[in-house]
């Protein structure tokens, strides 16, 4: 793990420099105080295009891209491998208005510290929406939750709606995937396919099929309702060590490499190196 940036606000690269972020295959962002949904995309050069001033620009082609939720601690966003060595701009978009986000911090991570940061998140609950959402009483509204939000959910899992009732004498819900499918599982479903509410309680929790939990992470929840207030979609794996935290421990893994002067060196780097306290030549 390295620091890519520290604070708040977009990272863009200067004049003629871009940032070489080799050394990691995802990019971590540690945020705070997130009052709503937001996109990020990361904008990288091909090495050839260039401004009427010669600085280097972004290709729309190359661009990875992510998001970040409400309530949200943390988010990775893929680095594109081929050209994570030639980093234009960061950049975060809100997808409504009087939201705001927070960075406190990035790091570039590998493939295996994601992995453990997905390892651990998976043993406990897992919340992959939280906030409120009105659906009225005229089944003209919906709400989606990302796929990535579902991406440590396991088989067995059991979800978890959590909702406030209007004054209406019934409330339900539909469960979708992001095609207006409705999901074949979810216990207590009608003929129309709805799942009517506890109107004297506020959560409902089902465990989805294997099927349709595939469908979920591939492309996300949509969810429509009658007379309900979504508050919050958790969902807790078949086994539980009743870790909460989403923050994985941040460690510099074995195999980082150095250059002579002790300054971790990404794969661009050519000369002598320093890799597990012996050195090699990095061509």
């Amino acid at each position: 793990m390295s620091a890519a940036w520290a604070g708040a606000g977009n990272w863009q690269a200067n004049g003629t420099e871009c940032a070489d972020w080799s050394d990691g295959d995802y990019l971590e962002l540690d945020v705070s105080n997130c009052t709503g949904s937001f996109n990020v995309a990361i904008e990288y050069n091909d090495g050839k295009t260039v401004d009427d001033n010669g600085n280097p620009t972004k290709v729309d082609a190359l661009t990875t891209k992510g998001s970040i939720a409400s309530g949200d601690k943390v988010a990775f966003i893929k680095l594109n491998q081929d050209y994570c060595d030639k980093v234009v701009n960061i950049w975060l978009q809100s997808t409504a208005a009087n939201i705001s986000v927070t960075v406190d911090k990035a790091y570039l991570v590998t493939e295996d510290e994601y992995q453990d940061y997905i390892d651990q998140k998976a043993k406990g609950e897992q919340v992959a929406w939280e906030g409120s959402y009105d659906f009225g009483t005229g089944w003209s509204t919906n709400m989606t939750i990302d796929a990535s939000k579902f991406a440590t959910a396991q088989s067995g899992a059991t979800f978890t709606f959590t909702y406030t009732v209007g004054s209406e004498g019934y409330a339900q819900i539909k469960i979708c995937n992001s095609s207006w499918k409705a999901l074949a599982s979810p216990k207590g479903q009608n003929e129309y396919q709805c799942v009517s509410l506890d109107m004297s309680g506020n959560s409902y929790s089902t465990v989805l099929s294997d099927d349709d939990l595939a469908t979920i992470k591939t492309g996300g929840m949509l969810l429509q309702g009658y007379n309900a207030t979504l508050t919050k979609v958790t969902f807790t794996n078949p086994t539980t060590t009743n870790i909460n935290s989403i923050s994985a421990d941040k460690k510099i893994r074995e195999g980082s490499t150095f250059n002579l002067a002790g300054q971790r060196v990404g794969k661009t780097f050519r000369g002598i190196v320093i890799r597990n306290g012996k050195k090699y030549i990095q061509k």
